[in-house]
């Protein structure tokens, strides 16, 4: 989401429904962006690839969660070797700093700690099943904490870049929530659906900076990113697309929203 802090999460998927989605949940409350694998992977994606490259190595910092279960997992297993292999990799940028081990239980600290000795050399993260908020609220400082000290930075740049992503967070989580409106709608009736898509996203009110260039926008093979206002917004609703590192083209989809707005404007 945006410029949000993306904690991506290790774990064995016996432990989703009870223990990491209830996490995932606070943490996402608390303007933390999560990657799990349940809400990321859409069917005929690479499952390698998307966890290993588009969640791991992307992510700002990477939680992992040890439990019973986990310990034996395959894929936690997979994950872990990716980090370690990556960190001895002389080619890779992976950051071994960025990594937060958490335990259900002092027992399973002691059960990994030789094993992976990499990984449990920091602070000891206990966030048992029945957690409270004394242990969420450490792990939320434990997260932040992490997150800027590898942003880099003094305080005061640390509050602005938390002021930031919060606006991100806010911003990014309106967009999916009005995208997911409209995905449902779209499978009753395509064109009433893409009609209804265009009047939700105009009445949003995110995309006036951008509409204010709508002359600009379709009598142009190209404009340049930085002349644009709310480029991000609308290319999250696929209304413009990269034509080059600094320049942007309208989309099929683009074009036919502007023509709505200008047959609709008036209304």
């Amino acid at each position: 989401m945006g410029n949000s802090v993306l904690a991506f999460i290790s774990h064995a998927s016996e432990d989703k429904e009870d223990y990491i989605e209830p996490i995932s949940d606070d943490l996402e409350s608390c303007y933390i962006n999560i990657w799990i694998d349940k809400r990321k992977i859409v069917p005929g994606d690479n499952l390698r690839k998307s966890i290993l490259q588009d969640g791991l190595d992307k992510a700002d910092i990477v939680l992992i969660f040890f439990t019973e279960k986990s310990l034996k997992s395959s894929w936690v297993d997979t994950e872990i070797k990716h980090v370690l292999r990556e960190k001895h990799n002389k080619d890779s940028d992976f950051d071994l700093n960025k990594i937060i081990s958490i335990f259900d239980s002092t027992e399973t600290y002691e059960s990994i700690r030789e094993r992976y000795p990499e990984l449990t050399d920091d602070l000891l993260h206990l966030m048992p099943v029945e957690y409270g908020k004394i242990e969420l609220g450490q792990l939320i400082s434990a997260i932040w904490s992490k997150y800027f000290s590898l942003q880099g930075g003094d305080i005061e740049t640390q509050r602005q870049l938390l002021q930031k992503d919060k606006e991100g967070f806010e911003k990014d989580k309106k967009i999916q929530a009005l995208e997911l409106k409209l995905e449902k709608s779209k499978k009753s009736d395509p064109k009433a659906a893409q009609s209804q898509e265009f009047e939700d996203i105009y009445r949003s009110g995110k995309l006036n900076g951008f509409l204010a260039y709508q002359n600009e926008i379709l009598n142009s093979q190209y404009v340049m990113r930085e002349e644009i206002k709310d480029v991000p917004e609308a290319m999250a609703f696929g209304l413009v697309q990269n034509r080059s590192q600094n320049t942007i083209t309208i989309t099929e989809k683009g074009k036919e929203f502007f023509r709505w707005v200008i047959l609709n404007e008036d209304q």
